[in-house]
């Protein structure tokens, strides 16, 4: 029902998911995925970031997709912390006549080396963006999303070897 109400505004929903390993315990990826100095560099295009408070953060992020092209100002903050397998965070933002709405999770998984990245990312669009069309939006949301994953997987690799 939530995405039929946002459909009828003129909203675009994503849902998207999945999963990694790395080395990294669960504990050290849990305070990496918790730390806005950590995970806000991972964003693709990071124009600024600024720590609010160990559970909030703002990022201006430079966005490119089809015609519009500018930067977009995003709040984020850390809910439903249950330390050290899950969490969430939820972000919002405005820029170039466009709104964007984020809530994603994850949670982990102990392996015997190294642990499991389970998550997942439920987007809403509304305005400029909403009007480009499913097929593109799909396909340079994945692009991002698979981008972020990368740099976390990157950086927890680099954290397992220190």
């Amino acid at each position: 029902m939530h995405q039929n109400a946002l459909t009828a505004i003129g909203a675009t929903v994503m849902h998207l998911e999945g999963s990694f390993e790395t080395p990294a315990s669960r504990k050290v990826a849990y305070d990496f995925l918790l730390n806005p100095n950590d995970i806000a560099p991972c964003l693709p295009d990071l124009q600024s970031v600024e720590v609010l408070s160990p559970d909030s953060f703002r990022a201006k992020v430079k966005v490119g997709i089809g015609l519009v092209k500018g930067n977009m100002d995003f709040e984020f903050r850390v809910v439903d912390k249950v330390p050290p397998t899950s969490a969430k965070l939820v972000g919002t933002g405005r820029g170039v006549g466009s709104s964007v709405e984020i809530q994603t999770g994850f949670k982990l998984e102990e392996l015997g080396s190294g642990c499991k990245i389970g998550w997942i990312a439920d987007v809403s669009m509304g305005g400029i963006i909403a009007g480009l069309g499913s097929r593109m939006l799909d396909s340079t949301s994945t692009k991002m999303v698979e981008q972020v994953v990368e740099n976390f997987k990157n950086k927890l690799n680099e954290k397992a070897h220190t």
